[in-house]
């Protein structure tokens, strides 16, 4: 996944931290909250085994009690699409049944689990959506893209890394899911280390080692680009498969993004192969990197720096569908470029569904369903953005069943597009009025969005 660095990262991480400690020590219910990573390895010449990590604070589940212990359930449920082509999603649905025996002192502990899938290697996009089993309208979903890396090829790989919590020799277990190659990996997929957890675990596989004697190096580097860990080891012996695990201190590190990357190469440093992971540090008492955090500030403001004021205002024009009253009013009387690039960053980072993240996951997804709408729904005399369709997708994302409609005698072309997890499912219904490919919003079943139960007859060439 790519990393965008955002300007107030520091700050996102330490409140969001101190408000989750005031909560737990209040001993209010947290958020329903999930957090997911993945990793992928090989499995044989065709596909590769991709693990999914999940985990929710066990705060943010409904209980019910009977007879002295309190059981709740999340209901989680994954679609995976492959970019380049029409193959059908892969759909898993799963239950996590959660039984405690009190609800008072849930604030530490969390709730794990892993799921994996055989994918061939290509681009996909991994969307996860979990409910609350006894209170099914609070939910929460995370869509993020992610390359399923070929390991079949010659030559030596590192699979991705897989970070951890704690990573310990454990007997065989058939029950246990977190046991791999003789190990107990408890994942941490919020990817979040300091206190309390000051220890960062990693895991990784060297595959087609074809160096004897040979060296792994672990590095730790800041945003910044600063090398704040490394350590090199030296290896023998040439392996199909070889499994390397490790930990670095990161007590003393400043909250902030870091990068972990995993080298192989040869005895004397010439590298040939390596694979980084992101992860955040949150360490309250460890002094910032005013440099750093300034470096982090100036590389988020560089994409608004470099636009003028008519791509400014576009970006602005761009969002109109998610912007309030008060900040059009506000926007209209900006004057110059350097206000609005101030407006637009604080417009966003306000928006980012994510805070703890360094990256701001609404606006790289608002902007790539505008560019998606740009390309799918153009017409000669209409940018795609500014169509009811683009409006459609921009807002809820793309549908998961469109049923295209053009060539029906006694109707219009029409398009129908269906969301199963909006409201417990919706339509939004478009009809070409014109023939010119201007398919027009004309009936929708989702909340707020208009509504015409006759739509057919607007739609029919009668």
């Amino acid at each position: 996944m790519s990393i965008r660095f955002r300007t107030f990262l520091f700050l996102c991480l330490a409140t969001a931290m101190l408000l989750s400690h005031a909560e737990a020590t209040a001993q209010q219910p947290n958020p329903f909250r999930m957090n997911i990573d993945l990793a992928a390895f090989k499995y044989d010449q065709d596909v590769s085994y991709v693990e999914l990590y999940y985990s929710f604070s066990r705060t943010g589940i409904q209980y019910v009690e009977d007879n002295g212990t309190f059981s709740g359930a999340i209901i989680v449920h994954s679609i995976i699409r492959r970019d380049d082509e029409e193959a059908e999603p892969v759909v898993k649905t799963w239950r996590v049944p959660v039984t405690v025996s009190d609800t008072a002192n849930l604030a530490d502990r969390m709730l794990i689990g892993r799921i994996n899938y055989l994918l061939e290697p290509g681009q996909y996009r991994f969307a996860v959506i979990s409910r609350d089993e006894i209170r099914p309208e609070v939910s929460d979903s995370v869509e993020i893209p992610y390359v399923v890396r070929n390991f079949a090829g010659r030559g030596a790989h590192i699979s991705d890394i897989e970070l951890a919590s704690s990573i310990k020799k454990a007997e065989d277990d058939p029950s246990n899911i977190f046991l791999k190659n003789t190990l107990e990996i408890i994942p941490n997929p919020t990817l979040l280390y300091g206190k309390p957890l000051p220890n960062l675990m990693y895991y990784a596989e060297l595959y087609n080692v074809d160096i004897d004697p040979f060296t792994v190096k672990s590095e730790v580097v800041s945003s910044y680009g600063r090398t704040m860990s490394s350590r090199t080891f030296q290896r023998t012996g040439k392996h199909t498969s070889r499994v390397e695990v490790g930990q670095v201190n990161i007590a003393a590190l400043p909250s902030g993004v870091y990068t972990v990357i995993l080298a192989y190469g040869d005895s004397v440093g010439a590298y040939r192969q390596s694979q980084s992971k992101a992860f955040y540090v949150f360490n309250p008492e460890v002094p910032f990197d005013s440099l750093e955090a300034a470096a982090v500030a100036e590389q988020i403001a560089a994409e608004f720096a470099g636009m003028g004021e008519d791509e400014l205002n576009e970006n602005f024009d761009m969002a109109r569908y998610i912007t309030s009253k008060t900040e059009r009013e506000i926007w209209g009387a900006l004057s110059g470029s350097e206000a609005k690039r101030k407006f637009l960053t604080k417009f966003w980072r306000d928006r980012d569904s994510d805070q703890v993240t360094p990256f701001n996951e609404y606006y790289a997804e608002y902007k790539q369903r505008v560019a998606a709408s740009n390309e799918q729904f153009r017409t000669a005399y209409r940018t795609g953005w500014r169509s009811d369709r683009g409006r459609v997708y921009i807002l809820y994302g793309p549908p998961d069943y469109v049923d295209r409609r053009s060539s029906e005698s006694d109707m219009k072309p029409h398009e129908i597009w269906r969301y199963d997890y909006i409201e417990g499912g919706v339509e939004f219904i478009f009809v070409d009025r014109s023939g010119f490919n201007n398919y027009e919003l004309v009936h929708s079943t989702k909340r707020n969005e208009i509504t015409n139960p006759d739509w057919e007859r607007s739609a029919s060439t009668r």
